[in-house]
């Protein structure tokens, strides 16, 4: 036995699209299928919702609805669309955020009302009471 052999991850993307164009065991009304196309068809499916009929142990035959999948609508949707382009982050440095400005709105807000409140004088801060000392003095 011999050395195995490194594997990359183009190869398997090599072997994902070999196996895909062999043909699926699904036949269409115009033949078989490959197996890329039975994948598509299944992502679609999931992608826009399904019904599907089900016989319980007595016989008797309920229709079950499956939801439309999210992941596959946006999968669908990407790969048709192309992906929107990610914010890059020396755009993320130029601008200021949102939240940012809100937040700095906010406390100009607050501020202007604590001014307005006490009369624009600097509030005077308060420490804790202060205690007689604990002595002889105190017991008397």
């Amino acid at each position: 036995m011999g050395k195995p052999k490194k594997y990359n991850s183009k190869q398997l993307t090599d072997h994902l699209r070999q196996l895909a164009a062999e043909a699926h065991d699904w036949t269409m009304e115009d033949g078989a299928i490959t197996k890329g196309e039975a994948l598509a068809r299944l992502i679609w499916k999931a992608a826009l919702g399904w019904t599907e009929e089900t016989t319980d142990d007595e016989g008797n035959t309920k229709q079950v609805y499956h939801k439309p999948a999210s992941w596959a609508q946006q999968f669908v949707f990407e790969r048709m669309e192309g992906r929107s382009p990610q914010s890059t982050p020396e755009d993320d440095a130029r601008k200021r955020k949102a939240k940012d400005e809100v937040r700095d709105l906010a406390k100009s807000r607050l501020n202007s009302l604590a001014k307005t409140a006490i009369g624009d004088e600097p509030l005077k801060k308060k420490g804790p009471p202060k205690r007689k000392p604990k002595g002889d003095d105190a017991n008397e």
